[in-house]
């Protein structure tokens, strides 16, 4: 019970360990999720995405990826086939 209580605080910060990590990450979420957007976005940058324009070849793209699924919750959106098509496309880069 102690670790669900300390999964489902507010507030983490992140920012330490998203820095080591070096390898692309997709980050997926839903649009009726309980992560408010503008923390997905957040998280997004602190992988270098949103820091640039891509450029006219998509060249500056930036190795992680964001996605937010439509008409989707935390509840289903691993039941939506977009996520299959998000991911496979990602991992297939």
């Amino acid at each position: 019970m102690r670790k669900t209580g300390e999964m489902n605080q507010p507030e983490r910060d992140w920012t330490e360990g998203i820095k080591v990590i070096k390898a692309p990450i997709l980050l997926v979420f839903a649009d009726a999720d309980s992560i408010r957007p503008e923390h997905m976005v957040e998280f997004w940058k602190l992988l270098g995405g949103g820091q640039r324009d891509a450029g006219f070849d998509g060249s500056q793209r930036p190795a992680s990826q964001l996605a937010i699924l439509p008409n989707t919750t935390h509840y289903n959106l691993i039941q939506s086939p977009l996520l299959t098509e998000v991911a496979t496309a990602f991992l297939t880069q």
